[in-house]
């Protein structure tokens, strides 16, 4: 909730604890301040998409509106995806084994890239295909682009945001998924990580050229 005022942190903490939500008479009431001063936060709040609200018709008087936390609203709260994932990814390494882990990695970016495969197969060149590729990467938040797309020198797609960043310092085998995942949305295509953000790169670099015949 970086970025947010006291008084709007203090809004969607007051939703989250009252899930029923909570009319703009409560909300100022809570935060010690004017209607209108709480509609100014308020209308802060729904413009990043936090909150939303339901009109409910009393036996007298205009509708009654209630705010309640959307989604997204939810998601802003902090949360311990890393740990957890840390704390699973050791789990698997004791039990399973690093080469069980690479396996499950595979299996996922195929499960990926497969459930995409209408916007990959439907591009009419390489070129084309790796812009999509790129744009998917997007899609997930890599900030991706794509730096160089003749794959006869190697094309390059380079990406500035590590979606698994403290994750992937601790297993490096992480880095497999993107690797694997980026070959099979370009049918096989051979693929290198060259540079990586988890390993001290300013990027995640990955070169592509064409699978061998």
């Amino acid at each position: 909730m970086n970025g947010l005022h006291n008084n709007q942190k203090k809004i969607l903490s007051y939703l989250l604890e009252n899930k029923e939500g909570a009319t703009l008479d409560e909300l100022a009431a809570h935060l010690k301040v004017t209607k209108t001063a709480a509609k100014e936060h308020l209308l802060k709040v729904d413009h990043l998409g936090y909150i939303t609200f339901v009109d409910s018709q009393g036996s007298v008087g205009r509708p009654r509106r209630r705010y309640l936390l959307t989604p997204d609203g939810l998601d802003a709260f902090p949360k311990q995806y890393s740990w957890l994932s840390n704390i699973l990814l050791e789990h698997l390494a004791e039990t399973m084994g690093q080469e069980s882990i690479n396996d499950i990695l595979d299996g996922l970016s195929e499960k990926i890239a497969d459930s995409m495969q209408d916007k990959f197969k439907s591009a009419r060149n390489s070129a084309e295909l790796l812009k999509r590729v790129t744009e998917t990467l997007n899609e997930l938040g890599y900030r991706a682009s794509l730096k160089q797309s003749d794959l006869r020198k190697g094309a390059i797609i380079e990406a500035t945001n590590c979606v698994y960043h403290s994750v992937a310092q601790k297993h490096p085998s992480l880095c497999r998924f993107d690797v694997k995942f980026i070959e099979n949305a370009t049918d096989g295509m051979n693929v290198k990580l060259e540079s990586c953000i988890a390993r001290g790169g300013s990027v995640c670099r990955f070169c592509i050229k064409k699978k061998e015949s």
